[in-house]
This record gives structure tokens, C-alpha cells and sequence, in this order.
């Protein structure tokens, strides 16, 4: 565990609402891990509407072209696949912290 210090004008703040600083860090991290799981959902999502597939079926279809360069598709499979990595690490850190 490492220790840091906390400046007494946040410890005060937070008595306000009766919270302690480990709760409310907590609480700050499930929010915002919440928040980009959520953005890369909406993206994953904007990609299989886009090419009516996931995106296992999209990267199968990708490696199976030969010789058939797609720019916009190349792309597109990076974005989705930095996007969908990027879910799964986010939602694993969320079920550690809950």
C-alpha cells in the first residue's frame, strides 16, 4: 500500500459529505472507469452498425483479405480493436474494484 498525504482542504470538503478519502477515491474511479467503459460500448457499437457485424466477425473478414487493401476499413479495425481491448481492460479493473 502506498501512502500519500491529502491536503486538509480536501479531508474537509469531504466531511461535508460525510465521506472518508478512501470512499471517495473509490468512488471517483468507479465513475470514471464506468464513463470510458461506456465510450468504448458507444464506439464498439458505432462499428457494428456501421459494418452489421462484431467485431470477431469483422477481424475474421480482415484477415482473410489478401491482396485487397481497404484504407478506411484498415482503419477501422485498429480504432475497434484499440476500442474493444481497451472495454475489456477497463471492465476487468471495475469487477477487481467492486
Amino acid at each position: 500500500m502506498e501512502l500519500i498525504q491529502i491536503d486538509d482542504k480536501y479531508v474537509a470538503a469531504l466531511k461535508t459529505f460525510n465521506l472518508n478519502v478512501e470512499h471517495a477515491l473509490s468512488e471517483f474511479i468507479i465513475l470514471n472507469l464506468s464513463k470510458k467503459i461506456s465510450e468504448f460500448r458507444n464506439e464498439c457499437e458505432m462499428f457494428e452498425k456501421k459494418y452489421e457485424i462484431d467485431f470477431k466477425e469483422f477481424e475474421n473478414r480482415i484477415k482473410e483479405k489478401i491482396n485487397d487493401e481497404d484504407f478506411e476499413e484498415d482503419d477501422d479495425y485498429l480504432a475497434w480493436k484499440f476500442a474493444d481491448e481497451s472495454r475489456s481492460l477497463l471492465k476487468k479493473r471495475l469487477e477487481e474494484i467492486l
